[in-house]
């Protein structure tokens, strides 16, 4: 079973209903990169989900995290496998992020990869791989923030597939930098 946490509990007044709209646009104001978590289901089989929530945390040790909705299907997967992979987006691979947010048993029909050395999927194309253990799982509001070991990783240049105000977008150098 894998370590979960909880945060000390902050006082912080909920919010009515009305403001979280408002809340999710001022959220959608800060630009994130899109990434896809593959690890493997009770079967063997590949599973993956789309999200926006990864960061990096440590160089030592190596870790990342992101973010989970407990009680999920993606939150069940990967507390039982305790490992997975972070693949990073590039900028065209729009529709590999959309199909990864549809049915669970579409998510992997059409999609190339490759097995990792220890067996978790790997998208092609990425512009980096993170293959990780689960260190711990940490309570926060309806989600769980997965903290990840890196094992081994990949990268290579090219623009990221960004989320920004609601809607995909890519990313571009300041300056003419790159």
């Amino acid at each position: 079973m894998l370590n979960v946490q909880s945060a000390l509990p902050v006082n912080i007044p909920a919010p009515s209903a009305a403001p979280k709209p408002e809340l999710r646009r001022a959220f959608g104001r800060f630009a994130t990169g899109i990434a896809i978590i593959t690890t493997l289901d009770d079967q063997g089989r590949p599973y993956g989900l789309t999200i926006n929530s990864f960061v990096s945390v440590s160089m030592e040790p190596p870790m990342i995290s992101w973010n989970v909705i407990r009680g999920s299907t993606a939150h069940q997967t990967i507390s039982r496998t305790g490992r997975f992979v972070v693949n990073v987006l590039a900028k065209n691979q729009r529709e590999l992020a959309q199909k990864m947010t549809g049915p669970i048993e579409h998510r992997f029909v059409s999609v190339p990869y490759h097995s990792s050395t220890s067996g978790l999927p790997v998208l092609h194309d990425t512009l980096a791989t993170f293959e990780c253990d689960v260190h711990s799982m940490i309570a926060a509001g309806d989600h769980d923030i997965v903290l990840g070991t890196v094992q081994q990783f990949t990268h290579r240049d090219g623009r990221p597939l960004v989320y920004w105000q609601g809607a995909y977008a890519t990313a571009m150098a300041c300056d003419g930098d790159h």
